[in-house]
């Protein structure tokens, strides 16, 4: 059930919004993505102590408020959203899957076996995080290939922005490498503790850490906080492009805000 939390309004970009809340009392909701066309969220938590597992992927529906574990994934931690096809993909301890609705579960076997995934997003092809080497990888047309651009770069979140811009982040801070480029540029200031990156449904990119979420202007190389958080985790922009977000126990929406609410 969603319950609107009351709380103070906040502005961003000219406009009011206030916090509703989706999903209470939640485990460290982290690495959102949102396939727009159905309005569901994914995510992952931290399992509980009787658990044989770290982490598990979770599917919520952002319309009802319904959240469900996907089952089968073994530490499921990472999703991506192919948008133009509907194609949902979770990344575990065992490799990539895809989703699938009917069943709500993962479809077996995994379209990428044996690699612990950290990260993930889609954009054209399917960008992945191994966690062992923290090495980026894309898979295109079935075929796995390192992204050597940025090899040496230790890529902790990834996502590519509606101009084709490679954006990654690591401890030491963020970077993007524009489309034809070889050599990758620093983005503005650190940001310090960078918990993921994503793009709004015009291809905007943004970020979320710890203290707060952050637009991201490739241009002219500048990174500006839109609002604060005291420990923020998940990111993600829904179909109307409202911000989801998530913080050590809830997963929250700013909506619009009515002076007459």
């Amino acid at each position: 059930m969603s319950v609107k939390a009351k709380s103070p309004n906040v502005t961003i970009g000219g406009k009011s919004y206030k916090k509703s809340t989706i999903l209470a009392d939640v485990n460290i909701p982290y690495k959102f993505s949102i396939d727009r066309n159905n309005n569901i969220l994914f995510f992952c938590i931290n399992a509980d102590e009787f658990s044989d597992q770290s982490f598990q992927s979770v599917e919520l529906n952002l319309y009802s408020g319904c959240a469900k574990i996907v089952p089968s994934i073994r530490n499921g931690f990472a999703s991506a959203v192919d948008q133009t096809n509907g194609i949902v993909y979770l990344g575990g301890s065992d490799g990539v899957y895809k989703y699938d609705y009917q069943t709500h579960d993962i479809r077996k076997p995994a379209i990428i076996k044996g690699i612990d995934v950290f990260d993930m997003f889609y954009k054209d092809c399917l960008y992945f995080v191994d966690t062992t080497n923290l090495d980026l990888f894309s898979l295109k047309n079935g075929q796995k290939s390192i992204v050597s651009t940025v090899e040496e770069y230790g890529v902790h979140h990834c996502a590519v922005d509606g101009n084709d811009n490679l954006i990654v982040a690591n401890p030491s801070g963020l970077f993007y490498l524009p489309k034809g480029s070889k050599s990758p540029e620093r983005i503005g200031n650190n940001v310090g503790n960078i918990r993921g990156i994503t793009t709004d449904a015009k291809g905007e990119p943004y970020l979320i850490a710890q203290d707060g979420i952050y637009s991201i202007d490739c241009i002219d190389n500048q990174i500006k906080n839109i609002l604060t958080l005291d420990n923020g985790y998940g990111l993600a922009f829904d179909k109307n492009n409202m911000i989801v977000y998530g913080d050590e126990r809830c997963v929250a929406k700013l909506v619009p805000w009515d002076a007459n609410d």
